[in-house]
Parts: structure tokens; sequence; C-alpha cells
């Protein structure tokens, strides 16, 4: 009987430690809801090896693009909520897709916000050789030759996507949208010619347009970048003014996750985002540190997505 209790209690020693091992105590799976290459893949992979320095483990990067970002939005929702699998994700999926078409989750019932990332601005670009040097010459061209120019987007409903249709609309144009799989596909026919032009986030096309490979005509932005400060506003470009639609990226976790494990990676995030050597390969890559916590972030995101259900309706835009 006593050898019974001795191995009882040796069996309580040797696994209660094990149970009550700190989060994190294996690797963590960080979903990526856009394709490789693209800007949301960018900022995952530069943010994701300092966070798991600190967080004392591996994050393994996942590529899950489709379906504008909702089959990785819903792999991550799916997921246990134990802090073991976060969203890396553009607003794409949480304030512009839900508006515009059905999708098997709520991004605020279904998802915790951890922190917005960065926020980066659109850039018009069309081949380096194109015929046309200004935003003023592309203009002047698509009114005078009208019916004959397409444009291309990550997809329908993006900010890029409604950004060229509050254009059109204020300019008068007569455009047709070819909406792509992600940013890559995008900047691969605009450099062909295949399109007239198109509009991005600024990361994956930065170094295409240092290259001369693509031209950027301006910026679809309030401001100028720090990393292509050549590259003018379309206000500066064209005396237009036009609304700002904004980009962000951002991590999520699912809804449900303990408090004290979201809380862990929120801060940790931050902290990380005030590495000055990260913030400048962030920058390099066209995009602005935002470093938004949690419950700002989540007041963000209501916002915006009330917004562009405005917005859609307004414009008549719909899913295709």
């Amino acid at each position: 009987m006593k050898t019974r209790y001795f191995a009882l209690a040796l069996c309580a020693f040797v696994v209660l430690p094990a149970a009550a091992q700190p989060y994190p105590n294996k690797p963590i799976r960080m979903i990526v809801s856009l394709p490789a290459g693209g800007g949301v893949d960018i900022m995952a992979r530069l943010i994701a090896q300092p966070l798991s320095v600190r967080l004392g483990q591996q994050i393994i990067v996942e590529n899950r693009p489709g379906a504008a970002g909702t089959i990785a939005t819903q792999a991550v929702v799916r997921s246990p909520a134990d802090g073991y699998t976060i969203l890396a994700s553009s607003n794409i999926e949480i304030t512009i897709t839900p508006n515009l078409q059905p999708v098997q989750y709520d991004p605020v019932r279904d998802l915790a916000p951890l922190v917005r990332t960065v926020t980066v601005p659109s850039v018009l670009v069309s081949a380096g050789n194109a015929q046309y040097r200004s935003m003023k010459e592309l203009l002047a061209l698509i009114k005078e030759k009208r019916g004959k120019y397409s444009y291309g987007t990550p997809g329908t409903g993006s900010a890029m996507h409604i950004a060229v249709e509050a254009m059109r609309e204020k300019a008068g144009l007569d455009l047709v949208q070819v909406p792509y799989k992600g940013a890559p596909p995008v900047l691969a026919d605009a450099m062909a010619g295949s399109i007239t032009f198109g509009v991005v986030g600024l990361p994956p096309a930065v170094s295409l347009i240092r290259s001369g490979k693509l031209q950027a005509l301006a910026l679809m932005s309030p401001k100028r970048s720090a990393v292509l400060p050549e590259v003018p506003t379309f206000a500066e470009a064209t005396g237009m003014e036009l609304t700002d639609f904004p980009v962000w990226y951002a991590f999520f976790a699912p809804a449900g996750t303990p408090a004290d494990i979201t809380g862990k990676l929120e801060a940790e995030t931050i902290a990380v985002l005030k590495d000055p050597e990260l913030v400048k390969k962030l920058v390099a890559a066209g995009m602005d540190v935002t470093s938004q916590p949690a419950q700002p972030f989540l007041e963000t995101i209501k916002g915006e997505s009330a917004s562009y259900a405005a917005i859609f309706k307004r414009l008549n835009i719909k899913a295709e």
C-alpha cells in the first residue's frame, strides 16, 4: 500500500510541473492570410523572428491565401483558443470582405485583436516602359480613349479597389477592374503591360519600382512614403483630393483565448515594434509602424467596418 501511494505521489510530482509550465511551451503557428511575397507575408516574417526570441518559442509562418483572406481567417477562428495559433492579416478580411459578401465568421465576435502592427500606403504602378510618365498623362489618355483601359487590384472590395473607384467617380473615368488573388500577380501583369495600371500595398512593389521594372505614378494616401519620397501623393500628382482608404496589417487570436495569453502576445509584439532595427526594416519595406494595442484597435475595426458598409452602398460595389 505504501508503495502504491509513493508511486501516485511521484506521478503527481512529475506531471504537475509540466502542466504548470508558463505560456508558451511549444511552437506557435502564425497563419498568413495572403500569398507569400505580399505585404502581410513580409510583415509577418519580419516580426516573427524577433517575437519568437522574446517568447522563447519558434513561430512557424504558414501562408494560407485564397478567398480574399477568408480561408486563413476561418482556419484561425476554428483553431483551439490556446494562444498557439495567430492570424496575420490585412483589413481586407476583417472590415472589408464581411461587408461585401457572406463569410463564415464574425470578425468582432470570433477573433481577439492583438495588435495593429503597421499601416501601408497603396501605390498606383504601371510598366516601367509605359508611354505615360505621370498621373496627369495617364488620366488624359484614359479620357481620350474611353473604354480601352483596365486596372488590377488584389481583389474586389479591397481598399485599393475602393480607392480607384473613388478616383474613377471623381475624375469621370471609364475603367474596368481586373481583380487578382493578392498583390504579386497584379505586379506581374502591370510589368507585362497586360493591364494599364495596378494598385497594391507598397511593400511588395518597392524593389520593382527601384529596379525600373515598374513606375510609381502616385501614392493613394495623404502623405508621401519615407521609403520612396520621390513618389507624389495622388493629390500632389493630380490636384484632386481623394479620401484615404488605409491598408493595415495586424495580428489576431481566436476569440476565447485566455486574457493572460492575449495580454502577453500583445505586450511582447508592442515591445518588438519598439526595436529600432525592426522599425528600420519595416520602414524600408514601405510600412509605417502603428503599434495600436488591442482595445483601441477593436474600436478601429468597428468604426472602419461601418464606414466600408456605407461606401459599398454609395459606390454600388458588389462581390463578383
